[in-house]
């Protein structure tokens, strides 16, 4: 019994010896953690980004509309899986804050709502309601490389899909945000805004060996397609708003 073991085991390790020096497990881009099995690249990014927001309103949020992009911030680290030379399974964890934004009409006011809770001598009229969402992003998304466009620059195409779970939202100058006044008013005070978001990745990239050494710099753009509402559904059915967000991927890979 002990001998079959060990043949069988001897013969698994040289399938994956002899896999790994036919495929490589993309040793053209760079080392990395080896095993016969796969190769791991870890790097760090840092990403300016975008926020793009449509709204959909009826009933006493008739009044809002999206107001604009707001220019926020994602980081850290990035984990690339190679299975095979030129495909990683690429994820991280990524602190993200997403701008939400509203312009808000002065008959926001006019419900009846505030018709029993008027506003208070610490609050007045506004006509923009603004937030910043901070939110930890799990992408689970595929890399193809390819080095066939630039000399010892891999350009990669990245998709799949990105989960995020919500863990602060901050609104801005609570005292003139109609939509915060909104909800001090609602009862039991819920969350305007839901505990995650499910959406789509696409990217387009390169990474820039640097010094001809096993690291290298990241260089990307990246689109993130929010599919779900992010408003509270019960306290807020009759406000929707789903987002986008466009990011500038600057980085570093090891």
């Amino acid at each position: 019994m002990k001998k079959n073991a060990f043949l069988i085991l001897f013969i698994l390790l040289m399938t994956s010896k002899a896999y790994t020096q036919n495929y490589g497990y993309g040793s053209r881009y760079s080392s990395g953690y080896r095993s016969g099995l796969y190769k791991l690249k870890i790097g760090f990014k840092f990403s300016p980004n975008i926020t793009l927001n449509e709204v959909e309103t009826t009933k006493d949020f008739r009044d809002l509309e999206a107001s604009g992009i707001n220019l926020k911030m994602s980081l850290g680290p990035i984990i690339d899986l190679y299975f095979a030379e030129k495909y990683a399974f690429s994820t991280g964890l990524w602190y993200t804050v997403k701008g939400e934004s509203y312009s808000v009409g002065n008959n926001f006011y006019n419900n009846d709502l505030f018709a029993e809770y008027p506003l208070s001598t610490d609050e007045r009229v506004g006509n923009k309601a603004a937030f910043n969402l901070q939110y930890l992003q799990v992408p689970v998304t595929l890399k193809i490389f390819s080095d066939g466009v630039f000399s010892d620059t891999p350009v990669y195409l990245q998709f799949g899909g990105i989960f995020d779970l919500k863990i602060a939202e901050k609104p801005i100058d609570k005292a003139s945000n109609p939509l915060f006044q909104y909800s001090q008013r609602v009862g039991n005070q819920p969350s305007i805004f839901n505990m995650g978001d499910v959406g789509l990745l696409l990217g387009l990239g390169f990474e820039k060996r640097i010094s001809g050494g096993d690291d290298s710099f990241i260089f990307g753009i990246q689109y993130q397609r929010g599919l779900t509402e992010i408003n509270n559904t019960k306290a807020y059915k009759d406000l929707i708003t789903k987002n986008g967000l466009i990011l500038l991927d600057l980085g570093l890979k090891f």
